[in-house]
């Protein structure tokens, strides 16, 4: 088997530098523009092109994050500038979301790989194939796959897997979030999101602790199975994180993944060890092996915390009005944090060991006027200062020991300049230095210019083998010897170096494309979504309902297959839209192609006008689909449009419009995770959308609607709006969503919109 890339998360060049010398291949990190973690401690343009030539120097890559939304003016404008440094630099990916920049980079840096971000929510070997003409070269997939999934993908398509194997689960489909931006006005998919799946939320108006909060991910003991799967890239969650997380992580996912490779089994204990380990550097709630190995999700949130977790060492067994008396189940060390916590999860008190101690010592502590320790109370670390200077020790051991090895040949001649040749892979670097004399009195030994030649330890080089050829009587100045190594090896690194440097060309100018959605206008076509039956009388029985100036939208995860027929009966002579379901896995995409085989004729033969996409990944399922060739298609809610060359990509693909959400319920999530499942009620299978009401602390309300035949939920703000999104331009479509609305309600909001339009 190949070679398994461990990458790890740089959020600062400290990281960066850790996570190379403790085992990564490779990094990615990003900028201040265009990252979606623009609060991390990004390295700078300039730092970031000397990290490139210094990772390629030690065999290692750096990927850069350029994954947000881009505006018009920052793709045009400001990205070029941004990226031509480090594409010069040889820069060796960029990680992408929005497909403008794909065609931007593609048009403007030839052979600079792209790997399509897993913010582009792809599911399928075939949704990851059909950006092949684009430039990726790899694919995330979505975080919420199954390993099965995993491996079903890697049979169907050959591009690269990367895949997050550890660290932080975002509650919703990465890049399908807008909850940040409702709440705050931070959007995540600009690189701001303030989190707010990590809130305290009521759920039904009873507290329902952190219950849209996942647990953090590890799968090192199951190292085996990714690999197996067809898994080319372990991918490390973690740019807010410090360098030692990203040390540890990369240390101990390199050692695994080498060990496997190599036939040899870590032991339960060892794993077991191994997982505590990195549950003391960071976990959140625990760890789970996340959607890759949970088949009953029952075990990815955590309501009871949302931050670092630590471990537990011990638990309280006496208390006084001074002191606590706790006992041991893990041995300590000076200047561990160690934090009392009550049953609910909640810190009652928190200190740092002056001295440690081992298991089961019972310690005495004094605490602080005001706290509340109690006798059965847990003690959790929060803080292990052993485990953190081990970590700075592997650190120096990789600088120690991950020098550039180079082979060196010292040769002189009587009377010629002095030659020092540096031989590194098919590298060839010679350098001459003083002229070497007839020695008049004490003439060199060989042995002195090894010792001058041998101390490498301050450049980042060893050599490997060092052969010196010196005849005997000569005579050489010896303060000269340093200076050559140190142009040699200075030529010898510009010579590495420069095999990844390339030349940017001048930007090429953008040609202007007409927007797509030509065929309709504001002012004439309207499209109404409705989520039942007695909406779509409702609004049938409106008078400006005409075939001639709206259409239905009919999004078929709301209505079961057998109500399909009546759907089309019911539209009378309005034509009407489909939307598949917006997320079609391996586990739904047969059973939703067995109900349009069943049931979609009747669909497909009425008024049906074209189909709305949510997700690009349905396009390989349309494919598939009986009697949709040659539909009209539009760009539903899921998909983002910020700049022409995004539309270009769309219309590649056979979209002619998109809809907007003139009135409606901003859906702010679509999950995985489900609050139903998390309070006991998970009807996997059935056809029920049942609803759950959350709020935030400060009482920001969200309806949460379980989709369980298709096993996703969408969360959207619990009060309908009217919206005029930014950048509309003439040809977008306006759509009136109806989600939980009765008749009356759906006959006053169009009786508004005609009176508006």
């Amino acid at each position: 088997m190949k070679k398994i890339e461990i990458l790890a998360p740089g959020g600062s060049k400290e990281a960066i530098y850790a996570a190379i010398y403790s085992g990564a291949d490779a990094v990615y990190t990003g900028t201040d523009r265009f990252s979606a973690r623009a609060f991390a401690d990004n390295p700078t343009v300039e730092e970031l092109c000397g990290i490139l030539d210094f990772a390629h120097l030690h065999d290692k890559k750096i990927y850069l994050t350029v994954n947000t939304l881009l505006t018009e003016e920052e793709l045009e404008g400001s990205l070029y500038a941004l990226l031509a440094p480090l594409y010069e630099a040889g820069l060796d990916a960029v990680i992408v979301q929005d497909p403008g920049v794909m065609d931007f980079i593609g048009q403007n840096f030839p052979g600079l790989a792209i790997h399509a971000s897993t913010q582009m929510t792809i599911v399928s070997g075939a949704g990851a194939d059909q950006w092949k003409p684009y430039g990726v070269t790899r694919v995330v997939p979505a975080r919420e796959l199954t390993i099965g999934e995993i491996a079903q993908m890697r049979k169907k398509t050959d591009l690269e897997l990367e895949v997050f194997v550890h660290g932080a689960l975002c509650y919703c489909y990465s890049g399908q979030c807008q909850m940040s931006q409702v709440i705050g006005g931070r959007s995540g998919n600009r690189g701001m999101c303030a989190q707010p799946c990590r809130l305290r939320y009521t759920v039904n108006g009873k507290d329902g602790g952190y219950i849209l909060s996942p647990r953090d991910l590890c799968t090192l003991g199951r190292v085996g199975e990714l690999i197996e799967a067809g898994v080319d890239s372990f991918k490390i969650e973690g740019r807010m994180k410090k360098p030692a997380y990203a040390a540890f992580t990369s240390h101990l996912y390199r050692l695994y993944a080498d060990a496997y490779l190599a036939g040899v089994t870590k032991s339960d204990a060892e794993v077991a060890r191994d997982v505590r380990r990195l549950a003391d550097i960071y976990n959140r709630g625990g760890f789970s092996a996340g959607y890759l190995f949970e088949p009953s999700k029952n075990n990815i949130i955590d309501t009871s915390r949302n931050g670092h977790y630590g471990v537990c060492v011990g638990e309280v067994v006496n208390v006084t009005p001074r002191e606590v008396e706790y006992r041991l189940t893990e041995r300590t060390h000076a200047q561990d944090v160690l934090e009392f916590r009550d049953k609910k999860g909640h810190a009652v008190y928190e200190y740092t060991l002056k001295a440690g101690a081992d298991s089961p010592a019972q310690v005495t502590a004094r605490y602080q006027k005001g706290s509340a320790p109690r006798a059965g109370q847990k003690v959790y670390r929060m803080r292990n200062n052993q485990l953190l200077q081990q970590i700075s020790d592997i650190i120096e051991d990789g600088k120690k020991n991950g020098k550039v090895k180079v082979r060196a040949v010292f040769t002189a001649k009587c009377g010629r300049p002095v030659k020092l040749t540096l031989f590194y892979r098919d590298l060839r670097c010679e350098v001459e230095g003083a002229r070497a004399e007839r020695a008049e009195g004490r003439p060199v030994e060989a042995e002195d210019i090894k010792k001058r030649l041998d101390k490498t330890g301050g450049s980042e080089f060893a050599f490997e083998t060092l052969e010196v050829h010196v005849p005997d009587g000569i005579f050489i100045p010896l303060g000269s010897i340093a200076s050559l190594r140190r142009e040699g090896l200075e030529r010898l690194r510009a010579s590495i170096c420069g095999g990844f440097h390339r030349t940017a060309g001048k930007p090429l100018e953008e040609r202007v494309d007409e927007p797509i959605g030509q065929a309709h206008s504001h002012s004439a076509f309207t499209m109404i979504r409705v989520a039942d039956i007695k909406q779509l009388r409702a609004a049938r029985a409106c008078a400006h309902v005409t075939a001639d100036r709206a259409a239905f939208h009919l999004k078929l995860d709301e209505f079961a297959p057998d109500t399909w027929e009546q759907l089309s009966r019911e539209t009378g002579d309005l034509p009407y839209y489909i939307s598949l379901p917006a997320v079609l896995r391996e586990k739904n995409t047969e059973r939703f192609l067995a109900w349009w085989g069943q049931c979609g004729q009747e669909l497909a033969a009425g008024n049906l006008a074209g189909v709305i996409v949510h997700s690009m990944d349905a396009f390989p399922v349309l494919s598939r689909m009986p009697g949709m060739m040659g539909r009209e298609i539009l760009a539903g809610e899921g998909l983002y449009l910020w700049n022409r060359r995004t539309a270009r990509v769309y219309r590649d693909f056979g979209i002619s419009g998109r809809l907007y959400t003139a009135y409606g319920r901003t859906r702010v999530m679509m999950t995985e995770g489900c609050v139903k499942r998390e309070l006991g009620g998970c009807r996997l299978a059935e056809w029920d959308k049942s609803r759950n009401t959350i709020a935030t602390p400060k009482n920001d309300e969200f309806v949460v609607v379980n989709y369980c035949h298709y096993c996703y939920n969408e969360i959207y703000e619990n009060e309908p709006s009217w919206h005029e999104p930014p950048g509309r331009q003439r040809q977008d479509i306006p759509e009136i969503a109806f989600s939980f609305e009765d008749a009356s309600e759906v006959g006053k909001v169009l009786e508004q919109w005609n009176c508006l339009s």
